[in-house]
Order: structure tokens, then C-alpha cells, then sequence
């Protein structure tokens, strides 16, 4: 009898120690699942930005938005370089981003086509590009692209010009048509105006997107084509560049239509020293790719081309968008 009991107590004592054990056991499991699942809640994410020029306030806004997104919301970092218009130095800047092993990169090429050897390399590094702004030609090296619709801005602009001239006017269009964001804008200007034959470009040539450019390329477009009565720019810093030589020539009679919708352009709307600007909302679209970057990352399915909406800012609505 004194044998069973001790055999019976044995028995207890082990089950004791085995339910401890696999508490014991259970307990580290969960903490170790707890502590993994709030390691990758508190991960901090880097990126990085490459604009094509910090000196148009239209990147400037591009950043608001981005930083809102990245930085406010989230928490996490965004590193931002200016290419300064120079593609080498984009090229340069996006391997720099690849060597710090960012998250993702988002880019706004200063040449669509000369972009593809920085795309190339992010994609062999496996990083993925967010496109800003400006499409590249070889769109199948990115992941994603936030855009305004600059076939619709350009249109809108056209349209605009078609109805404040009756479809009559002498147009030189300072272009850019290296960058594809551009050769759409001129694009959906070409179809607005197709059906006003009096309508005639008669002057055109590249600038650099900047004042500065523009500024020498219209005062020779004032002296070639004195019969010019309207400007088409591709952007509102060229539309400076192009009034300021308008204005040394003392030409009243010159209207100029641009797209951008800075809150500069606004201005020049108001008093009377421009026609209009197509709106782009840059913030918005800073914030759309900053949201958009966490859904890739965490691997929903998303737009792969974003396309955000213009509209034409003139002496009817200018009000509504000045700050």
C-alpha cells in the first residue's frame, strides 16, 4: 500500500512539473510573438526625394505634401535633394539614396528619357520609385506614378485661349519637350485649339523650365515675330521669365497663358499681368504619394498611374485659390 501511494504522489509531482513547464514554455512563446509584432509596429521607415528643382514653388509644395504624409503622420524620415536641373546629378543623388538602403525613393526626373539609368539601378537594388510629377519614358521601371492629368491642363489652357480670342491668335510657346509631363500639356493644347484654324503657333523653342530661361528666349521671339499676341508657357516660372521681357519691350498687347496655379501666377492673375494658369495641386499630390508608399509597402494593391485633375485659374475664380 505505502508503495502505490509513493507511486501515486511520484506521478502527481511529475504532472505538476510538466503543466509548469509548458506554461513556462507558452509564457516565452507569447512574449516572444508580443515583442516580435511590436518590433514591426515601432519599424521607422527612410525615404528619399529627388526633385528637378527646388527653386520652383511647385516642389516646394510637392515636399509639403510628402512631409505631411511621411514625417507627420507616420513618424518617419525623408531625405530631400535638388537635382538643379542637371540629370547627372540626379543619376548621382539616386545611387547615393541606393547606397543608404532607403525604403523607396521617389523621383521627379529632369529628363524623362535620361532618368532610365537611375531607374535601372533602383530596380536592380530592388528598391522601388515612386515617380513625381514628371512620367518617364520607360514607365515599367517603376512601381508607381503620381501625376496631374497634363493632357487636361494643357487643354483647358487652349480651351481658355480658343474662347478670350475668338480663335484668333499669333501663339509662341516656350516648351520643354525633353520631359513627357510637357509634351503632354502641349499635347492636349494642340487638341483644344485644332478646331480653330486661326489660331497659329508661329515661335517655338525650348527653355529649361525656369525664368531665366525663358526670359532670353522671348525677347528673341519679340524681335523674330513681332506679330506674337499670345504665349502659351509650359510652366508659371517660364511665364515670369516671358512677362519680364514683355514688359521691357513695353508690349501691352501680349497675353500669356501658363500652368503651374502657383500662388505667384495667382497673383499675376489679379492684376491683370497674365491671362491664366492651369491649377496643379501639388500638395495633394505630395500627400497622395506619401499614402500611396505605405499601401506598396505593405503590399496592397494600388493605381500604378494617379492622375489628379487641373483646372484653369483667370479673372472668373482667381479668388477662390489666392492665399
Amino acid at each position: 500500500m505505502k508503495t502505490s501511494k509513493k507511486m501515486k504522489s511520484a506521478s502527481l509531482i511529475l504532472t505538476l512539473i510538466l503543466i509548469m513547464v509548458t506554461m513556462v514554455a507558452c509564457g516565452s512563446k507569447t512574449q516572444e510573438t508580443s515583442t516580435t509584432s511590436s518590433s514591426k509596429e515601432t519599424k521607422k521607415h527612410t525615404f528619399a526625394a529627388s526633385y528637378f528643382t527646388l527653386n520652383n514653388p511647385h516642389f516646394i509644395d510637392w515636399s509639403k505634401g510628402l512631409k505631411s504624409e511621411i514625417v507627420d503622420k507616420h513618424g518617419d524620415k525623408l531625405i530631400e535633394v535638388d537635382a538643379q536641373l542637371d540629370i547627372n546629378k540626379q543619376i548621382s543623388d539616386v545611387e547615393d539614396f541606393i547606397q543608404q538602403k532607403v525604403d523607396a525613393i521617389f523621383i521627379a526626373p529632369v529628363d524623362s528619357k535620361g532618368i532610365k539609368t537611375a531607374l535601372l539601378s533602383a530596380k536592380k537594388a530592388n528598391i522601388r520609385v515612386i515617380i513625381m510629377d514628371v512620367p518617364p519614358q520607360d514607365t515599367d521601371l517603376v512601381t508607381a506614378m503620381v501625376t496631374t492629368d497634363n493632357f487636361m491642363a494643357g487643354k483647358v489652357l487652349g480651351d481658355a485661349m480658343v474662347k478670350n480670342t475668338g480663335g484668333k491668335a499669333n501663339v509662341a510657346i516656350i516648351d520643354w519637350s525633353v520631359v513627357q509631363a510637357v509634351v503632354d500639356r502641349t499635347d492636349g493644347f494642340t487638341a483644344a485649339v485644332k478646331a480653330s484654324p486661326g489660331i497659329k503657333v508661329v515661335a517655338r523653342q525650348d527653355g529649361k523650365a525656369s525664368t531665366e530661361s525663358a526670359l532670353p528666349i522671348m525677347e528673341n521671339f519679340l524681335q523674330s515675330n513681332p506679330e506674337i499676341n499670345a504665349v502659351f508657357t509650359i510652366n508659371d516660372p517660364s511665364a515670369v521669365g516671358a512677362l519680364a521681357a514683355i514688359e521691357a519691350a513695353k508690349r501691352t498687347d501680349i497675353k500669356i497663358y501658363s500652368i503651374d496655379g502657383s500662388q505667384d501666377a495667382i497673383k499675376l492673375v489679379k492684376d491683370n499681368k497674365i491671362a491664366g494658369t492651369s491649377a496643379q495641386f501639388p500638395v495633394k499630390m505630395g500627400q497622395v504619394a506619401g499614402d500611396l508608399v505605405y499601401k506598396i509597402l505593405n503590399k496592397e494593391n494600388v493605381e500604378k498611374w494617379v492622375k489628379v485633375e487641373s483646372l484653369f485659374i483667370d479673372q472668373s475664380n482667381y479668388q477662390q485659390y489666392l492665399k
